[in-house]
C-alpha cells in the first residue's frame, strides 16, 4: 500500500478531484509510485483527505481511463506498467511513441531480406504480382521488454539497397526520408483483438492466452502512393490506440 501523502487546497478554484488526479499522476511519473503499487482505498482517501467518495472516485476513474491504474476486485487500485498510447492515424513510428513515455526503444531484427511478395502484400503496395519486396521482421522493445512483433514490406525496385541499412539503429521512416527523399504522410490501418497463441506468447515472454492486437496498416507518401505495408502483433497489456478527428 502506498504511503504517499497528498496535500489538497480546498480553497483553490481547481477542482479537488483534479488536484488529487494530478498529484497521483506526478507521483507515478516521478517514480514515487511504481508499477504494482496500490493506492489507498477510496474509504481511506475519503477519511484522510476529507473528500467525498464521488470526488475520489472521479480522480481514480480519470487515471484508469488514461491507462495509469487498474482496479482488481477485492484488492484495490494498482499502478499499471507504462502503456503506449498511440495515435492510430497520426503516429508513424512505434519507437517515437515509446520515447514519449520516457522509455528506451530498441529493436531486434529477425529478418531483413529481399523476397518475392505474396499477393496480399503486393496488392497493398500496388505492385505487380510476385514483385520483389524488402521484408523486415523485427521485435520492438521498451526498456528491453518486448511489446510489438512486426513484419514490414517495401518495394525492392523502388528503393534499391533498402535492405543494406541497420534497422536496429535506424527507423524505416528516417531511412526513407534521408536516403530516398520519401516522406510518409498518412496511414490506413485496421486493428482487431486477438488472443496470443504460443508463438507470440514466447516472443513476448508472457502467458499464452492473454489479449493482444493485430494491426494491418499501409503507410502512404504524397499523392496517395503506398510505401510501406506493415502487419504487427501487439501486446494488449502494453499498448492502446486512439484517434484524433478534426471537424
Amino acid at each position: 500500500m502506498s504511503n504517499v501523502i497528498y496535500k489538497l487546497d480546498k480553497y483553490s478554484k481547481i477542482p479537488l478531484y483534479y488536484q488529487l488526479n494530478e498529484q497521483i499522476l506526478d507521483n507515478i511519473k516521478s517514480g514515487m509510485l511504481k508499477p504494482g503499487d496500490y493506492l489507498p482505498s477510496e474509504e481511506e482517501m475519503c477519511n484522510n483527505l476529507g473528500l467525498s467518495r464521488g470526488t475520489v472516485r472521479q480522480a481514480i476513474n480519470n487515471l484508469a481511463e488514461k491507462g495509469y491504474v487498474f482496479r482488481e476486485r477485492g484488492k484495490g487500485t494498482q499502478i499499471k506498467p507504462p502503456t503506449l498510447n498511440h495515435d492510430l492515424v497520426g503516429d508513424f513510428s512505434f519507437a517515437k511513441g515509446i520515447k514519449k513515455l520516457g522509455m528506451i526503444p530498441t529493436t531486434k531484427v529477425l529478418e531483413a531480406s529481399i523476397v518475392v511478395g505474396k499477393k496480399g502484400i503486393t496488392d497493398r503496395l500496388n505492385l505487380n504480382s510476385k514483385a520483389k519486396v524488402f521484408k523486415l521482421s523485427r521485435v520492438r522493445l521498451a526498456d528491453n521488454e518486448p511489446w510489438i512483433y512486426e513484419d514490414a514490406y517495401l518495394s525492392a525496385d523502388k528503393f534499391p539497397g533498402i535492405e543494406k541499412f541497420d534497422y536496429e539503429s535506424n527507423l524505416i521512416i528516417d531511412v526513407l526520408d534521408a536516403e530516398y527523399r520519401t516522406i510518409l504522410t498518412n496511414i490506413n490501418a485496421y486493428v482487431e483483438p486477438i488472443i496470443l497463441d504460443k508463438k507470440f506468447a514466447e516472443i513476448f515472454d508472457v502467458k499464452e492466452g492473454i489479449s493482444g492486437l493485430v494491426m494491418d496498416r499501409v503507410l502512404f507518401a504524397e499523392e496517395s502512393k503506398p510505401i510501406v505495408y506493415s502487419h504487427a502483433c501487439i501486446r494488449g497489456d502494453r499498448c492502446r490506440y486512439y484517434f484524433k478527428i478534426a471537424r
